[in-house]
């Protein structure tokens, strides 16, 4: 076994040898508790190191046996952590400690065995009278552990360590490390809470002696100490003030007598705090009750007042100790690293001088990296670096590898640096040419809205692509694969697919909302060609003048991209408006699938352009504003990316079967073909399947079964019923009179069975549904109303341009287009198409700008009615 040092380890095992584990905890905790009741003050640091012993030796010996017993033969060690690698174990203070393996942990039995006894049953806690929840930790960890982990591992203590292996441990720490960032880590700390508790030390109602006090202290030594990753206790043996550490152990003091007055069995939150730590007022007049019942009132008046100073005078030093600490850091300023150029001050990052003879890239180099440490560690660059290091950036600045750089970097806000760059006169456009002429310019959105320039939108755009990664990457710390998304109704959540685009596409996604309007493309020429746009709109993009083609030349070499990254980024840039023209059709049969397949070409490009489209989209024609197209984006994304992992082949009612259904119920949803199951709606078939089966078995009698469901952003009229020709007029004037604006409708068909499962996107303009509009709709098939002959008189007026075409084999589109958006034009559509083409309609869309409106309904024509014929029909309606 490891050599113990001090007397308070020989003496623990001392005990063990005579008495065996539960025995000598329960012995000698006893003893501590009587130590810590007695009205001495000044022993808080005795208290502690005995009873931070008394648990390290009994897993020392534990570890001991257990390695002898298993005959692990690998380099094994168990150390203590954060408090109690510092020996200041108090009555309710974690234990921390961790088990340490040269090797990987997988399928590692020993370790298995460790974790059994201490984790997955009561056996060490039975066996030695408290817990140990020690995590596993290997050398090829090490490089993974920040932040708070990486601050417990500074006060990493050998328990049981035959081989040396935590000194490796600490090597590698040192040699991978960022000193930099721990420091930032503390500092975030101080900034948000052991500041403000300083500067409140006189506060009876509250205080948190571990948070607002120990802490507060540790601060500073752990700012000294992370400099070069030395123990805490290091950094004590330096303090040049012996009663700054004095005053420290007697908070430990205090903690432990609060803590023994605490009822057993509290439990920390899930930040590790302990409701035992705070005092309120009534602790803090308690004081006099340490001397015990034997002292005069008068005695304990004084004895109480004496500790009430000396624990104010403790939270003083302890404050002043570490403020003084910290903020001298920043005063001299903390460099980056070791000889780096860029240093930490009072007011933000800052960089030493550059040679007056400096050349433009040498300058932009600097500059930029910066830039890009602000993005990488959260923290502003220093303001007085605008008559500094960035004065005049305007006229030199040229493209250098940090602006990759600054893309690529997975920390911080790039929308932040390129807020930064945007305050200095003419720099962007000298990194991004034509976004000068981009940054002043007029479209529809600014008309409109009134209120910021294309640059603050388009920032507002790389805003929300990170919000979506952050919150990806938060769903995805608790996902048990990232490959599963490709199959559930997770697969088309925008922040989850961010998570699964590889570093190239997620650059591009990036670099593409940044230089979306100054290529110039095909679709741009057009625009400025077309003049019956407004201005703003034949002139909003475009703006460098340089081809698609060629913008991005050679910026693999200037910049830093990857060519793939260019590639996509031309990719995305080139097809903006993909997903929004596709989603204006409605529907998303096979054929749209496989053509935008083959458009994207992988699925990794598919990713990308669905994150672009919802990022560039986020604020102006959002899924909010318009559910329907999103709809219909969010469908035909999940179904390309099912083109390009297409499920093992089996029975797609599978997950209905699983939910109970019978075969009966199955046959009949099966019925409604592919079309239904490969795309969103599939998810709603599970409420109706038995309805329809009533329908199949008792006939009419049944009656329809309509349903109000919310998917996302939409409302969907769901309808399951028997399949007739006039069944879409009769639901959608039912909805024309009860006011519901109709936007799209899938009609499925079970033509074996004479079924209809229909899906109604409605909305009502930002007021209430009818309460009752399931029932009137009901009520409206059952009727068979707003369908008879003596309808025609009472339809909405259609103004507008119509036309009627082949759509697919066997099927007609009726096309409408008009200026005004007039409510009730889809009603009388389809009351046409039922009443005089006898067609059975299968889908409708209905589409509304601020300078125009148009429908498509889709339908087929009946058998012997040539589409020649049906044309001459649609033309009298004009």
């Amino acid at each position: 076994m490891t050599k113990l040092p001090n007397p308070e380890e020989s003496h623990v095992l001392e005990v063990l040898h005579q008495c065996g584990p539960l025995q000598t905890y329960q012995q000698l905790i006893a003893q501590n508790d009587a130590l810590i009741l007695l009205p001495e003050l000044n022993h808080g640091r005795a208290i502690i190191t005995m009873r931070t012993a008394i648990h390290t030796v009994l897993v020392a010996a534990w570890a001991e046996q257990q390695q002898r017993v298993f005959g692990f033969d690998q380099p094994f060690a168990v150390v203590a952590l954060g408090g109690t690698g510092r020996g200041e174990v108090t009555p309710c203070s974690d234990l921390d400690f961790a088990f340490l393996f040269e090797h990987g942990l997988e399928g590692n039995a020993f370790l298995m065995e460790l974790q059994r006894q201490t984790l997955h049953t009561d056996e060490f806690r039975a066996q030695h009278g408290f817990a140990c929840t020690a995590f596993p930790f290997g050398l090829d960890d090490v490089p993974g552990l920040a932040e708070k982990q990486l601050n417990s591992f500074l006060d990493m203590q050998a328990v049981y360590d035959p081989t040396g292996l935590m000194e490796c441990f600490r090597v590698k720490i040192r040699e991978t490390y960022d000193p930099f960032e721990h420091f930032l880590h503390v500092r975030s700390f101080w900034k948000r809470q052991w500041e403000q508790a300083g500067e409140n030390c006189e506060r009876l109602d509250r205080f948190d002696i571990k948070n607002d006090g120990l802490r507060l202290f540790l601060g500073g030594i752990w700012t000294l100490g992370g400099k070069e990753f030395r123990h805490s206790h290091e950094i004590y043996s330096e303090i040049e003030d012996s009663r700054d550490l004095a005053a420290y152990d007697f908070l430990l003091r205090i903690r432990c007598w609060i803590h023994l007055r605490r009822p057993p069995g509290g439990h920390a939150d899930p930040f590790g705090n302990h409701p035992e730590d705070v005092l309120g007022f009534d602790d803090f007049i308690s004081f006099g009750d340490m001397l015990g019942s034997d002292a005069t009132e008068r005695e304990r008046f004084h004895f109480a007042n004496d500790v009430r100073a000396r624990l104010l005078s403790a939270r003083r030093r302890l404050a002043a100790f570490s403020r003084g600490i910290i903020e001298r850091e920043l005063h001299d300023g903390r460099r980056v690293s070791s000889g780096h150029p860029i240093i930490f001050g009072a007011s933000g990052l800052y960089r030493t001088s550059l040679e007056a003879a400096a050349t433009p890239y040498d300058r932009s180099r600097a500059a930029l990296s910066l830039l890009l440490a602000s993005q990488r560690y959260g923290v502003p660059v220093d303001p007085a670096e605008m008559q500094g290091i960035f004065r005049g950036a305007g006229d030199w600045l040229v493209p250098v590898p940090e602006v990759s750089m600054l893309f690529q970097e997975e920390r911080g806000s790039l929308a932040e640096s390129f807020d930064f760059l945007s305050r200095i006169d003419g720099a962007l456009d000298r990194l991004f040419p034509g976004y000068g002429r981009f940054e002043n310019s007029l479209d529809e959105r600014v008309m409109l809205q009134r209120t910021a320039m294309r640059g603050a939108l388009e920032r507002d755009k790389m805003r929300a692509l990170e919000a979506y990664m952050s919150a990806g990457a938060e769903r995805m710390k608790t996902a048990i694969s990232s490959t599963s998304l490709a199959s559930d109704e997770d697969a088309a959540r925008v922040a989850l697919v961010t998570t699964v685009l590889d570093a190239d596409h997620l650059t591009a996604v990036k670099l593409a909302l940044k230089t979306k309007r100054l290529p110039l493309t095909l679709g741009d020429e057009a625009a400025r060609g077309d003049a019956s746009r407004p201005r703003q709109e034949r002139f909003a993009s475009g703006f460098s003048d340089i081809p698609l083609l060629r913008y991005y030349t050679g910026w693999d070499t200037s910049c830093g991209f990857t060519l793939k990254t260019l590639e996509v980024t031309q990719f995305l840039v080139a097809n903006r408006r993909a997903f929004k023209d596709r989603a204006r059709i409605g529907i998303n049969p096979s054929e749209e699938v496989e053509a935008f397949a083959r458009l994207c070409g992988d699925e990794q490009r598919l990713r990308a352009l669905f994150v672009f489209t919802y990022a560039d989209r986020v604020h102006w024609e959002s899924e909010q504003s318009d559910p329907v197209r999103w709809w219909n984006t969010r469908e035909l994304y999940s179904k390309t990316l099912r083109h390009f992992r297409p499920a093992p082949a089996g029975d797609p009612a599978q997950a209905l079967r699983d939910a109970g259904y019978g075969e009966q119920e199955l046959a009949i949803l099966r019925d409604f073909g592919h079309d239904f199951f490969s795309g969103m709606y599939r998810r709603h078939a599970a409420r109706f399947g038995a309805h329809l089966l009533r329908i199949t078995e008792e006939g009419d009698s049944v009656g329809p079964k309509v349903a109000i469901v919310r998917d996302g952003t939409s409302t969907l009229l769901c309808v399951a019923a028997r399949d007739w020709p006039g069944l879409a007029a009769c639901i959608s004037g039912a909805l024309w009179q009860q006011g519901v604006d109709l936007r799209q409708a899938h009609l499925f068909s079970a033509m074996n069975h004479s079924l209809a499962l229909d899906f109604f996107h409605i909305s009502s303009a930002g007021k209430e549904l009818p309460a009752d509009l399931s029932r009137i709709v009901e009520q409206s098939i059952r009727q068979h109303l707003h369908i008879t002959v003596q309808d025609e008189a009472a339809l909405p007026e259609i103004r507008g341009t119509l036309s009627l075409t082949e759509s697919r084999p066997g099927q007609c589109c009726l096309r409408f287009e008009s200026s005004q958006d007039k409510r009730g034009n889809v009603y009388a559509l389809c009351y046409k198409v039922f009443r005089h083409l006898q067609g059975n309609i299968h889908g409708l869309t209905a589409h509304s700008t601020r300078h125009s409106a148009s429908i498509s309904v889709y339908h087929h024509l009946p058998l012997g009615r040539p589409l020649s014929e049906a044309t001459q029909i649609v033309a009298g309606w004009e």
